[in-house]
């Protein structure tokens, strides 16, 4: 039940669409709109030349190639994982399944410094591997590698919660009706696994594009060769070419809101058949050529030997498929999360403990670094935890033209580069725009500047606290906040005592995902913090430059207290949903009785 706004039996319509709007026109719609018009400035051949020459076309074709392959590699790694986490029970599943979140919480330069330290010829992997040919840093693989760490998450938790909702009975009705393995694959679960592997897939792709913390660390950046479009427009920048920087950026926000409106699309595909025919045909055509296929080789149409060698194997797959899946969930989560993990501490304490405090404690620019990151971090998730909030609460309850647009918006940071985020930033508060120029003659500058800092973390940061409590305030509904209306509560009260507890686990949830999303944020702040040391390096901008400077040993010391922080988020995250399902099984004990 959601609530017309004409009829104002709930207050806070105007209040919580106020702030919305607000907050998103300062920090998102206005930014993007002085992009395109900076863009715009330009004559159409100089804007063609500026997009399509042969720098940036190599550029996009890295980018899209590797963002691809990274998406399509994740796919059946994700299925694998999503499947034995939530189909099989054996020791260590709640680690595993808490290493999955890892990509999500740990910062992107921390990524890519630990990736590019592993497969260099001397890493712990790279010294197996390169010996066989296998470059996996300052390589295009390399590209490739990290970008499926950082996708990774996307497929496993868009499909995991598919799997924990189907029903069992299903295979088991199929089964006994007679159908084959690959009949109930096809029939019962292919339909309803479809939709979120595409989900998926297409937010692992848009994940992977807008990347650039953690490739910066493995590519060598080499122009037409291992340079991204990220980067593309970070040099574009530091050449002084804004308009060139915003035509390239425009191009990637077209690619972003197209891939924005296939996740929405898709995620209308949630109930099987529901996707259209030309998803659904391909699908059946595969299905039918699998069973097709078994049926060919387990009948008189197979050939022997082929029969021969696959009965028994086929076999031995089915009698062992438990130890089999959680052995490659085990395998996967290791190479790609675990490892890197342990790599991160052990080249911090390489030098020994005493001089590992001496990197953190005894250098200036690093703590003021550490400093720096506790102020900014807290202060955007401030605003982020009043936008979500009013945000959340305006969606959810009422129903008002603009309400689809409005919640496509918030999702917007989740596909736009941190790069474009930053860009834009530059464009509207920086020392060429009117705006940022007028700031600064009355004594207020933004960019190379900490307020720029909070902003550029906001606005990559902003969805999640809002995202967290939609599904929230949706599930909820709003019969107690009538109930206390009609029992004379102001807005305030009903509020604060209403709706405020039926929210507090969803809005604690998304202020943790939020403030660690903020203090590992690289790419936004890279662009609008100048990168001055002791005045607007963060954390993660400071690992950048320890490494650029080859104190690795000090890279990797800031960086193990970032990826600290990123493990106590997740331990965090943990508990509130073990305090979570706890109220919810002793909710559900006491109404049953």
């Amino acid at each position: 039940m959601r609530l017309s706004p004409r009829g104002r039996v709930l207050p806070g319509f105007g209040l919580g669409l106020g702030i919305s709007l607000l907050y998103l026109s300062l920090l998102v719609l206005l930014p993007l709109a002085a992009c395109v018009l900076k863009a715009a400035e330009l004559s159409g051949s100089e804007f063609a030349a500026a997009v399509w020459n042969p720098r940036a076309v190599a550029a996009y074709q890295l980018t899209f190639a590797a963002s691809l392959q990274a998406a399509l590699i994740n796919v059946p790694l994700g299925l694998i994982v999503a499947w034995t986490l939530v189909r099989y029970e054996f020791p260590g599943k709640r680690l595993l399944d808490a290493l999955v979140d890892v990509p999500f919480a740990l910062p992107t330069a921390v990524a890519g410094l630990v990736y590019g330290s592993l497969y260099v010829k001397t890493g712990w992997l790279g010294q197996f591997l390169c010996p066989l040919g296998f470059e996996g840093a300052f390589s295009r693989t390399g590209i490739v590698l990290v970008l499926v760490f950082t996708g990774f998450p996307f497929v496993v938790r868009t499909v995991q919660p598919v799997l924990e909702d189907m029903d069992a009975e299903l295979e088991q009705a199929a089964s006994t009706l007679g159908a084959s393995k690959w009949q109930t694959f096809r029939r019962v679960l292919l339909p309803m696994l479809v939709p979120p592997t595409l989900t998926g897939f297409t937010l692992a792709f848009a994940r992977a594009i807008g990347e650039y913390g953690s490739v910066i660390f493995v590519s060598s950046n080499i122009r037409g060769q291992t340079e991204i479009a990220p980067v593309l427009i970070v040099s574009r920048l530091e050449e002084f070419a804004y308009k060139e920087a915003a035509a390239v950026a425009v191009l990637l926000l077209g690619v972003s809101f197209l891939l924005l409106g296939v996740v929405n699309l898709l995620e209308r595909w949630t109930q099987p058949g529901s996707a259209p025919r030309f998803v659904r045909w391909p699908l059946a055509k595969v299905g039918h050529g699998l069973e097709a296929a078994s049926a060919w080789l387990a009948g008189q149409g197979g050939v022997k030997w082929l029969r021969t060698l696959l009965t028994p194997v086929g076999g031995f797959v089915l009698r062992n498929l438990q130890q089999l899946m959680v052995g490659a969930t085990s395998l996967v989560l290791g190479v790609l999360v675990a490892i890197p993990l342990a790599n991160v501490f052990a080249q911090a304490f390489s030098k020994g403990p005493w001089k590992y405090i001496e990197f953190l404690v005894t250098d200036p620019d690093t703590r003021h670094a550490m400093f720096l990151t506790a102020i900014v971090a807290p202060l955007a998730v401030a605003l982020n935890t009043v936008f979500g909030v009013a945000a959340a609460y305006t969606v959810a309850r009422f129903r008002f033209p603009g309400r689809t647009l409005l919640t496509t918006l918030i999702d917007l940071p989740f596909s736009v580069s941190p790069v474009v985020a930053g860009l834009v930033l530059v464009l509207v508060f920086g020392g060429q725009s009117p705006v940022g120029s007028w700031l600064k003659e009355h004594g207020f500058q933004v960019i190379f500047a900490p307020p720029g800092l909070v902003l550029a973390t906001a606005f990559v940061t902003f969805p999640f606290v809002a995202r967290e409590l939609l599904p929230v305030l949706e599930a909820t509904g709003p019969d107690e906040e009538l109930a206390a209306r009609s029992l004379g509560a102001n807005g305030w009260q009903m509020f604060c005592r209403v709706t405020l507890p039926n929210i507090k686990w969803g809005l604690l949830y998304g202020v943790i995902l939020c403030n660690a999303r903020a203090m590992g944020e690289f790419g936004a702040i890279y662009v609008v913090s100048g990168r001055i040391s002791g005045q607007t390096d963060t954390m993660p901008l400071r690992v950048e430059k320890l490494f650029q400077e080859y104190n690795q040993p000090a890279a990797f010391a800031v960086a193990s207290v970032l990826t600290l922080l990123a493990l106590v988020t997740l331990g965090a995250k943990a508990a509130l949903e073990r305090k979570v399902h706890a109220e919810r099984g002793a909710g559900t004990h006491s109404e049953g009785m």
